[in-house]
């Protein structure tokens, strides 16, 4: 029988990234033509060397595009499509998307996963679909294959729901999106949910928990849209910046559970965006979102676990919110084919109704990457049972004994991480995860130079995109700002303007949680 060595972890952290599915990532990570130690092929590996995988150009057309290896870290640019309506063409295309306001048909077959090409062709400003179609190898992604090489890999870890990015993030805080499917919620502003939380079962256990973001505290999703954790926001001592997780983790002082937010948003304080999702504004303050810099930010996180005090009781899960229109192959699975893929609270918001779309949560999402780093876990372990967000849920409910039932009927039946945990004794060896090269003076200069210069042309881009729009409108509505702020996150043309506005919203949060009044 395998050992189970999750009741030695006494620190889990959570990083979560944003819009990549598991092949756009992580596809290629053992092929023939690879370098070593990523060219033999493991037997139980799902990735797509070897498979004649493609889509077809349109519906009906016999041209075909075939799975192919992309180098271009800015890829795919422009942005995929995400909403539940896109998701539905991407899995049972190739067809049109339905509008934005009228909801797919429930399907009546599997799904094709034949959809990608053609729903990509049809988004804005797209000149090249077949970009849609290339996967990294591990020689662009170079950290996280080596991180899924040496430690372990779920390969059929799926996003909850067949949907864009917030509602996915509920899960892996509360095990359900309470029906709705789609980033707006019933609002007209943003998703926000109010069940319960698993940072109020640590609590209620005497367990510590913290949240460490990557930007500005108000752009953590997870404060946003967590109606729960506004009190131990404003409270104080839960929410941090990604500098602090690093301090802690050097100090053997990390909580007993550690969320981790990217920075969503270029700022010229906190630098570029992060977060890994694929470029959606016309002007940003450091060019297109760069797969590199999520690299970097990975590699940190990675160092400070493995060079902190506590790194044999650490437990590191890397994952992505969800797929954010690249291309998979894997079908999701339903609910007669997945134990937990069923809904979590029998929610369900009829069409016609403030975000309402009929989905009846009984099937997952597109597969994600999502690694498990621990000192226990043997190289080149990999997972091939069935995963989604709850199972995040699971291993804290598991491990800290946390009150069962609270979080759903799906976390009730997802499973945990545990068997990425076989080892007897925890690692003392030290992987060759490679550090990414860091901008050099020079490139830092003229990248600062290119950002101003950027800034100055702000006025002639559109409209930030929509998620990075929601984190503004979302933080004017939680902290009720006066109306003239909501006229100016209207008018913000690009990150510069985002970003100086999110430094009023910062002042003004950090001046309630510090007892000063609001200034009108």
């Amino acid at each position: 029988m395998p050992i189970d060595q999750l009741n030695q972890i006494e620190h889990v952290v959570v990083l979560m990234l944003e819009n990549r599915s598991f092949d756009n990532l992580l596809g290629w990570l053992y092929d023939p033509t690879n370098p070593p130690p990523f060219d033999k092929v493991p037997p139980n590996f799902e990735g797509v060397s070897g498979k004649n995988l493609s889509n077809p150009e349109a519906p009906n057309s016999t041209k075909r595009l075939p799975v192919a290896k992309g180098s271009d870290l800015t890829a795919p640019n422009p942005d995929p499509g995400e909403p539940y309506q896109d998701v539905y063409a991407q899995l049972f295309g190739p067809l049109d998307a339905p509008p934005f306001d009228q909801v797919p048909p429930d399907p009546s077959e599997p799904a094709t996963m034949q959809g990608f090409l053609y729903n990509y062709a049809k988004q804005p400003h797209v000149t090249d679909p077949s970009i849609i179609m290339n996967c990294f190898t591990p020689a662009s992604v170079p950290v996280l294959a080596s991180l899924a090489h040496y430690y372990g890999l779920c390969d059929h870890w799926f996003s909850s729901i067949p949907t864009q990015t917030l509602c996915n993030r509920s899960f892996v805080h509360a095990g359900t999106s309470s029906g709705y499917v789609n980033n707006e919620g019933d609002n007209g502003i943003i998703f926000v949910n109010d069940t319960t939380t698993v940072f109020d079962l640590l609590a209620g256990a005497g367990k510590t928990w913290k949240i460490y973001c990557g930007g500005w505290i108000f752009t953590s999703l997870a404060l946003l849209t967590q109606e729960n954790l506004w009190l131990p926001a404003i409270e104080g001592g839960r929410f941090s910046h990604l500098d602090d997780f690093v301090a802690d983790a050097s100090k053997g002082k990390l909580p007993h559970y550690s969320f981790l937010e990217p920075n969503y948003i270029d700022s010229l304080w906190w630098g570029p965006e992060n977060d890994m999702h694929p470029e959606a504004n016309a002007i940003e303050l450091y060019g297109p979102s760069n797969v590199a810099e999520g690299e970097r930010l990975l590699y940190k996180v990675y160092r400070a676990l493995r060079e902190s005090p506590d790194w044999d009781k650490t437990l590191l899960i890397v994952l992505f919110d969800e797929h954010g229109g690249c291309y998979d192959h894997v079908r999701p699975p339903t609910s007669t084919e997945c134990p937990f893929a069923i809904s979590p609270d029998d929610k369900v918001i009829p069409p016609g109704q403030p975000g309402g779309s009929g989905f009846r949560f009984d099937r997952l999402g597109v597969r994600v990457p999502a690694i498990v780093v621990s000192p226990f876990t043997s190289a080149g372990t990999i997972l091939n049972d069935a995963f989604d967000h709850t199972s995040v849920l699971s291993t804290l409910v598991n491990r800290f004994d946390l009150p069962s039932g609270r979080l759903g009927m799906r976390q009730e039946k997802a499973p945990d991480v545990s068997a990425a945990l076989t080892l007897p004794n925890p690692r003392t060896d030290d992987p060759p995860i490679p550090q990414p090269p860091p901008p050099s003076l020079w490139e830092l200069a003229v990248e600062r130079a290119e950002a101003f210069d950027r800034a100055l042309l702000h006025s002639k881009g559109k409209p930030l995109t929509g998620l990075q729009a929601k984190i503004l409108n979302g933080a004017l509505h939680r902290l009720d700002m006066p109306q003239a702020m909501f006229q100016e996150a209207a008018q913000a043309k690009s990150a510069l303007d985002a970003d100086a506005l999110l430094i009023k919203i910062e002042t003004e949060f950090l001046g309630r949680r510090y007892g000063r009044p609001r200034k009108s």
